[in-house]
């Protein structure tokens, strides 16, 4: 065997033994990420029973968070993995697919927090003994909450241009502001028909 043929045996050795190191790597982030992914799960399923959150939203909407942050931290973690075998299509490709998953957590975090927040200020308008308290209860359920969507929209947008966000914003505000009306204007009607 000539000089070449050892020099490329030898070097076939070491990327077999670096691809075997990193490949139990990629394995080990996996396990790991699965194991904190559950763990951060379970830790905010316990905060969410221990404020009582199941009583402002209900149990699937805190259900559908807890399962969307433990897939953020799977999918975080086999991005990580997938970055240790060093496979830059799969890695790219990955990447643009996760891009937009912590910005939508955090909308949907902003969606949840922002009723939480807006139910109890209506529940606590609600309790006073002031003149057309459920008038303002509703008028600052709907304005606390619609900020909260806003920021929201932004949240989840945040790549995009600001012109665009601003332009869904102003659609979403004239959708949301017809919705309420008719809901409103429909309970009306059916309140003055009894």
């Amino acid at each position: 065997m000539d000089f070449y043929g050892i020099i490329s045996i030898n070097k076939l050795g070491q990327n077999l033994n670096q691809f075997i190191f990193n490949l139990l790597l990629a394995i080990l982030l996996i396990i790991v990420g699965i194991f904190l992914g559950k763990l951060v799960k379970y830790l905010i399923r316990r905060f969410f029973e221990k404020i009582k959150a199941d009583k402002a939203v209900k149990w699937s909407i805190l259900e559908l968070i807890l399962t969307i942050i433990k897939w953020s931290i799977y999918l975080l973690f086999i991005y990580l993995a997938l970055g240790t075998l060093n496979v830059p299509t799969l890695t790219g490709w990955l990447e643009k697919a996760l891009l937009p998953i912590p910005a939508l957590v955090g909308a949907l975090i902003l969606v949840v927090v922002g009723f939480i927040i807006a139910s109890y200020l209506k529940e606590v308008i609600e309790e006073t003994e002031v003149e057309g308290k459920d008038a303002l209860a509703k008028a600052v359920f709907y304005f606390v909450w619609y900020v909260f969507l806003v920021y929201a929209v932004k949240t989840a947008l945040i790549s995009q241009e600001v012109n665009i966000v601003n332009t869904l914003i102003m659609v979403l505000t004239v959708i949301i502001a017809i919705a309420i009306s008719y809901t409103e204007a429909k309970k009306a009607v059916a309140k003055y028909e009894r």
